[in-house]
């Protein structure tokens, strides 16, 4: 890796650039035991817990529980920065349900497509969406009804709950990926197998976006065949 990164810090000089190493950062997925010293322009890249990429937060051990943490804090300041829009009387409840879903739903599930998510994980942003949806609706805790009846009621008859809008941006991402050619690193990554020789780690395995794409996929294979209106032959044909 040491001499990647020297190649790699002498090719860019070529061009007139330079890698700035207070920027560059180091996390250890499955390495947690050892402590490599990688050296870039003379000085040593600096080895962090967690590292946020591209507006994620990576976590070493895979998961994203940390991630979605940080994903409410973020939703839940910009929530707060339209406090002054769901005080308002004079705005329907439509309304405010769709600047909710615009401008704070969009900020909780930044980067969702490629979350592999548990129990738990979908537990958490499902309290987290249903507190602001009674918050907009000045719907308070002890009022005997449904989250189902508050999401009704903020996004309309055919608003759809949080963990529905997450698989839709799921199943999204994996339909791009699947008609990615065969050469681009996500088809690549999707498809790959394990090496030779390698075994699972003892006890309880970490749930990879794959088995999660699995799980929502399973009942894809029981689709029968469905006839479209206005598609095809006409019935008399077909029929006869």
């Amino acid at each position: 890796m040491q001499n990647f990164l020297t190649t790699l810090n002498m090719n860019v000089s070529m061009f007139g650039m330079r890698f700035s190493p207070s920027k560059c950062k180091m996390l250890l997925q499955d390495w947690l035991n050892s402590a490599p010293q990688l050296v870039i322009g003379g000085e040593t890249i600096k080895c962090v817990n967690r590292l946020t990429y591209l507006g994620s937060l990576i976590s070493p051990n895979g998961l994203v529980s940390d991630e979605i943490s940080a994903r409410i804090h973020k939703a839940r300041s910009a929530l707060a920065n339209l406090r002054h829009l769901w005080r308002r009387r004079d705005i329907r409840l439509v309304t405010k349900g769709r600047v909710y879903c615009a401008a704070v739903r969009s900020v909780l599930l930044y980067g969702c497509e490629t979350w592999p998510l548990r129990t738990e994980d979908i537990r958490r942003i499902l309290e987290f969406d249903h507190r602001c949806l009674r918050n907009i609706a000045r719907v308070c805790w002890d009022n005997r009804v449904s989250n189902t009846w508050v999401r009704n009621r903020v996004l309309g008859k055919y608003g759809k709950a949080i963990d529905e809008v997450e698989n839709l941006h799921q199943l999204r991402w994996l339909g791009h990926v699947l008609r990615m050619p065969d050469h681009r690193l996500p088809r690549r990554a999707m498809f790959s197998v394990v090496g030779v020789g390698w075994k699972k780690a003892r006890g309880g395995q970490t749930k990879t976006w794959h088995q999660s794409t699995k799980t929502l996929t399973i009942g894809l294979s029981h689709v029968n065949r469905c006839r479209l209106p206005g598609w095809g032959p006409p019935m008399s044909v077909t029929n006869g």
